[in-house]
């Protein structure tokens, strides 16, 4: 039997559907390939139930789905608020190490 293939893209795709379908608070996904490995999905997901915060540093959150299929990966979800997302933008906020918002793809509840 052949290996799965595995498709980065359409995986991020299916992620930020299923957390737009499951958590109320989410208005929108950004998820950003560029400069990640081959097989590691970078979410920022801007949620309106976040508490404002003044901190300048962001930390996203491993959800730990590295298993030992042919399709292992990586999903890391960054959870900001709306004013939050405006300075990463404006490029006020920095995103974590090597993270960027340059070729990033925009989900949002449909």
């Amino acid at each position: 039997m052949p290996a799965t293939q595995f498709d980065r893209d359409a995986l991020a795709r299916w992620y930020a559907h299923e957390h737009l379908k499951t958590d109320p608070g989410i208005a929108d996904i950004y998820y950003l390939p560029t400069n990640s490995e081959e097989r590691e999905i970078r979410l920022v997901e801007v949620n309106d139930m976040l508490a404002e915060r003044n901190d300048a540093s962001l930390e996203p959150i491993d959800l730990g789905v590295n298993m030992g299929w042919d399709w292992a990966h990586q999903l890391l979800v960054l959870d900001v608020t709306k004013e939050q997302w405006s300075r990463i933008v404006s490029r006020q906020l920095a995103l974590p190490g090597n993270w960027t918002i340059d070729g990033y793809m925009h989900f949002q509840d449909e």
